[in-house]
């Protein structure tokens, strides 16, 4: 069969065969050819027309990426796939990028961990107890004149490590390290638990014996994670290298114990008197507890007392101390060191150690302090504090010996403490400035506060009776006395009704917007010695400063010095700045830089309003001055003064009856100074003074703040209040006849409190403003007193006995 048209036969022209040569093309073959993709097979071998490099096929035969359907073709994503895509391989780089970062996590620390290791040097006990301390200068305000200088006690006494008693051994654990024995220099569980504590707002170091040991022998307290990196590998190093028995030794050689004794030989002498091989398993409880501040041992022997319960608690759950010793155990009486600030009298030294404890609670120890000779200077005035020494003495002076006093003053533009005295010669180790006391009617202001804060004011009027009942409770104004059935709450205040304000707590504000109130002016949240929360629960006994609500004279002068500073609050401090001589007199700290900063306490965004509502309390309590015994509390030279007297009752025992008082207060102040001043007993005896006359607020306490407000003020600027805007009616409106129409006199439930409490014809244990569980016989409050001393028998405040 011929060929079709156009393809040449096989073989050579014409058709013949050609005989089967070698392959390749033949020498004259044209070079722009190649062979064919596909060969023939048998007879037809012979390669077809060669196609262009640049057309080349497939072995099928067809283009197949011109296909859609073939299985080489890319497929065509819709958005969200695409989208999807995108985010996998972006997560794919994440995981990868992750993965490098963990392993560097965990062999960067390794490798560092193993450098530092070569690098470190364990302390050398007694290389650290050569090192004397330095001598450290106390100034009073403005660091010109000399407060007292600490100087050296000279070396440590260094005990041998065998000569540790095991009682002491096993307290020191008990209070600082119970794995000491047997852990490598660091407790990864304590460290967990102190930065799960941290977390939580709380507190907690997590470090060991072996690490405290390394920061004390370096001196390197920085609150640096480089710092602390670099203790824990030390301690590690050194557990690693040193006997157990030495780290214990050198630790307890090293460090400061308070009360001047550097070193548990020097701590069993100062604490106890005593040789260490003496000191008793209950006594070293006492010096292992200390060791956590002992800044605070020698000014405050109520922490001290609170830290050995702790340690003889840890000795019976570590198994060291059997539990009935535990229970038949009382705290070990400790000695009186009187040389332990020498130079100091006592009232100084309650300065000192109130000093000591806000440096510790802003990280700067008394071991720091002595061992770089820091300079620090006071925030106590000179003058201010002789004054109130003067003052304090002379008319307490003759009074009977059950009598306490205490005066502190406070400068309302920075907050500065400028006098405190709380010295007590019957009582020497006794600081009666940090007692808490119940401020009976001197708690009033701040529910006035409450009542502005509703937009009420000076001007409106309650049944001022005495008798009243809220919630089934009875109360009473002192000798039954009353202002009226409309009584106005300028009056009020001025003649200290109770009735009144019980009304405007329980029925008007409710008793929660009464804590909230005192805490806005300066009243710390949590009060007492049980460190009770201000705000949970109160009961009526809030609106009188009874029962369970106490303050401190400090606590008090500051919160008044918020309404004497147009309602600008400041937090007290005693230090104002602690300076580094060894370097230039660099400042360490300032106190008039982190405690001096203001805040609105009435009203965090209207300052016009916080002002006001400042200026309406101080519009309220200026007569209680003027007019307290005739004026008799009147500030020299006509000068502006406001303040409000306080007493609290008895309760009724053997010793005491219904009509005595067993706390009575003044506070006041003027644009420049805030002063409380708190005459009581140690032992809640009846105050009688030396013609045998109930002491009330306007008596002793009136006398005391009035001739020391007189001596500080004498020559100084008179500077006056702010002007007066009435919030809600004004007293005069009141004595006009515009006031509105009482209608709280009648009530004798509670309506609905600012807590969100409903109304109630009797109060149930649910209420949180219900001051108790209604009873077939109701309590009577503010019973009937007798006031002999006193023209204004209205301020007998006993609420709460």
């Amino acid at each position: 069969m011929p060929p079709p048209p156009g393809v040449r036969p096989p073989g050579g022209p014409a058709g013949q065969q050609t005989a089967r040569v070698p392959q390749g093309p033949p020498p004259d073959q044209p070079t722009d050819v190649v062979s064919p993709v596909r060969g023939g097979s048998g007879r037809n071998r012979s390669a077809p027309e060669p196609e262009l490099l640049t057309h080349r096929e497939f072995e099928d035969g067809y283009d197949d990426y011109d296909d859609p359907d073939s299985r080489y073709s890319e497929p065509v994503l819709t958005d969200e796939e695409a989208r999807l895509l995108r985010r996998k391989k972006i997560w794919r780089r994440v995981r990868r990028t992750s993965y490098v970062f963990v392993a560097l996590m965990l062999i960067g620390p390794l490798v560092a961990f193993f450098i530092a290791y070569q690098m470190v040097e364990v302390p050398n006990p007694e290389r650290l107890a050569d090192r004397l301390d330095k001598t450290v200068q106390i100034t009073y305000a403005g660091g010109t004149e000399n407060f007292a200088t600490v100087a050296p006690k000279g070396r440590r006494t260094l005990v041998k490590c065998d000569e540790i008693p095991d009682p002491v051994k096993r307290a020191v654990f008990a209070a600082e390290d119970a794995t000491f024995e047997t852990n490598e220099g660091f407790d990864i569980t304590s460290i967990m638990r102190a930065v799960w504590n941290n977390l939580k707002g709380g507190g907690g170091g997590g470090s060991t014996i072996t690490q405290q040991y390394v920061k004390k022998a370096t001196g390197n307290e920085d609150p640096t994670l480089t710092r602390k990196a670099l203790e824990l590998v030390t301690a590690y190093k050194l557990s690693n290298t040193t006997d157990k028995t030495d780290i214990l030794c050198g630790y307890l050689n090293t460090i400061y114990f308070g009360k001047g004794a550097w070193g548990i030989v020097e701590a069993a002498k100062a604490y106890y008197g005593v040789a260490l091989n003496q000191i008793t398993d209950i006594q070293a409880a006492t010096l292992a507890g200390v060791i956590q501040q002992p800044g605070r041992a020698a000014g405050d022997p109520e922490w001290v007392e609170q830290r050995w319960n702790y340690v003889m608690n840890k000795l019976v759950e570590n198994k060291w101390m059997e539990a009935a010793k535990r229970a038949n155990s009382v705290f070990p009486q400790m000695v009186d060191n009187k040389d332990t600030n020498a130079g100091m009298t006592p009232d100084m030294q309650f300065i000192w150690a109130q000093a000591k404890k806000e440096l510790e609670e802003n990280g700067i120890s008394e071991e720091q302090i002595n061992r770089n000779g820091y300079k620090v200077e006071l925030t106590i005035d000179k003058a201010a504090q002789d004054a109130a020494k003067q003052a304090a003495e002379d008319v307490m002076r003759g009074q009977p010996a059950n009598l306490r006093k205490a005066l502190v003053a406070v400068d309302p533009t920075n907050g500065k403490v400028i006098a405190y005295y709380g010295y007590n010669e019957a009582k020497n180790g006794i600081d009666f400035g940090k007692g808490w006391y119940n401020p009976g009617s001197a708690f009033k202001p701040f529910d006035l506060v409450a009542f502005l804060h509703k937009g009420k004011g000076l001007g409106e009027t309650f049944d001022g009776t005495s008798g009243r009942k809220f919630g089934g409770i009875t109360i009473h104004n002192s000798e039954n006395d009353d202002c009226g059935e409309h009584c106005s709450v300028a009056k009020a205040m001025e003649l200290s009704i109770n009735t009144v304000f019980a009304d405007i707590g329980y029925n008007q504000t409710g008793l929660k917007a009464v804590a909230a109130a005192a805490i806005e002016a300066g009243i710390p949240n949590n009060i007492g010695r049980q460190n009770m929360p201000l705000e949970q629960t109160p009961d009526l006994n809030i609106v009188i400063g009874g029962g369970k609500y106490v303050a401190t004279p400090l606590n008090m002068a500051s919160a008044y010095a918020t309404f004497a500073a147009n309602g600008t609050k400041r937090s007290p401090h005693f230090v104002a700045k602690v300076t580094n001589p060894n370097d230039g007199d660099a400042v360490v700290w300032s106190g008039d830089e982190s405690l001096s900063q203001p805040q609105q306490a009435f009203s965090k965004s209207d300052a016009a309003e916080n002002a006001k509502i400042a200026r309406n309390v101080t519009e309220s309590l200026i007569p209680v001055v003027n007019n307290t015994r005739g004026g008799a509390l009147k500030c020299i030279e006509g000068r502006q003064c406001a303040g409000k007297t306080g007493t609290h009752g008895c309760a009724d025992t053997a010793k005491t009856s219904k009509s005595d008082n067993c706390a009575a207060w003044m506070v006041g102040y003027t644009p420049q100074i805030s002063t409380a001043v708190w005459v009581g007993s140690d032992d809640n005896s009846a105050l009688k003074n030396k013609q045998g006359r109930i002491i009330f607020g306007s008596g002793l306490p009136g006398e005391i703040w009035k001739k020391f407000m007189d001596s500080y003020l004498k020559g100084k600027e008179k500077k006056t209040f702010t002007k007066f805007t009435a919030i809600g009616l004004s007293p005069d409106q009141a004595k006009t006849g515009e006031s509105k129409t009482d209608d709280s006199k009648s009530q004798t439930s509670p309506s609905q409190t600012s807590s969100g409490t409903p109304s109630s014809s009797t109060p149930s244990s649910s209420d949180p403003t219900s001051p108790t569980k209604n009873t077939k016989t109701p309590p009577t409050l503010f019973p009937t007193g007798t006031d002999r001393d006193n023209p204004n028998p209205r301020d007998n405040d006993d609420f709460g006995r």
